[in-house]
C-alpha cells in the first residue's frame, strides 16, 4: 500500500530545510538542484509543492513572518507607554529581536529584490498582508493612547507617516552603511510623542 503524504508537512519540512540552508550559506548562494538532492526528493516531488526558486524563497519568509507577527502582537500588548509600544512594534527594524529575528532579517534582507516585484500576485498578496498586518498594530495603539486621554484626537493621521518614516529607515538601513537606523527611529518617534500628546 503506497505512504499517503501529507502535503502541509511536506511543505513544512521543505521550507525549515531551506530555511536552514538560507541562514547556513545565504540566498545568493543557494543551489535548488544541489538542495532538492540534499533532502532525499526528486525534481518532480519538488516541483509539485513549488514552481520556481521564488516561490520556495516567498513560502519561507511567509512561515517565518507570521511567528514574528504573532510575537509582535504580544510584545506590543505587554508595553504601557505610547513610545515603548511603537518602539516594540519597530523592534524588528531595530534589531531589538531574538537571534531567530535577527537571521530572518538577514534573509529579508538578501530577498528584498523579490519584494520590489509588484506585478507577481502572491508578492503583491504578501505586501498587502504586512501593510495591513502594521497599519492595524499601529491603529490599535493609536486608539488606546486616544482613550486615555495621551495624545490628541486627531493623532491617527500621523499614522500613515510614522509607517512610511518607518519603513524608509529601515530602507536606508539597508542601502547605507552607516545609518544609525536605531538613534533615527527614536527620535522620530520621540519628536511624534512630544507633537501628539495631550
Amino acid at each position: 500500500m503506497p505512504k499517503i503524504v501529507n502535503s502541509d508537512e511536506k511543505i513544512n519540512f521543505i521550507c525549515e530545510k531551506a530555511y536552514e540552508e538560507f541562514i547556513r550559506n545565504g540566498v545568493n548562494n543557494f543551489s535548488l538542484n544541489k538542495f532538492i538532492e540534499a533532502i532525499n526528493m526528486s525534481k518532480g516531488q519538488f516541483y509539485y509543492y513549488f514552481k520556481t526558486k521564488e516561490e520556495l524563497i516567498s513560502e519561507v519568509i511567509d512561515k517565518k513572518a507570521q511567528k514574528i507577527f504573532d510575537d509582535t502582537v504580544e510584545n506590543v500588548a505587554k508595553e504601557k507607554t505610547f513610545c515603548n509600544k511603537l518602539l516594540s512594534l519597530f523592534s524588528f527594524y531595530l534589531g531589538n529581536c531574538s537571534q531567530e529575528d535577527k537571521q530572518f532579517d538577514k534573509l529579508i534582507k538578501d530577498t528584498f529584490y523579490l519584494y520590489l516585484n509588484i506585478e507577481n500576485k502572491y508578492i503583491k498578496q504578501k505586501n498587502e498582508e504586512y501593510y495591513d498586518f502594521i497599519h492595524k498594530i499601529v491603529d490599535e495603539i493609536f486608539t488606546e493612547m486616544i482613550e486615555i486621554d495621551y495624545i490628541k484626537n486627531d493623532s491617527k493621521k500621523f499614522i500613515p507617516s510614522l509607517i512610511a518614516t518607518a519603513d524608509g529607515m529601515y530602507l536606508q538601513s539597508m542601502t547605507l552603511e552607516n545609518y544609525d537606523i536605531k538613534k533615527n527611529l527614536i527620535d522620530y518617534i520621540d519628536i511624534l510623542n512630544e507633537c501628539l500628546k495631550i
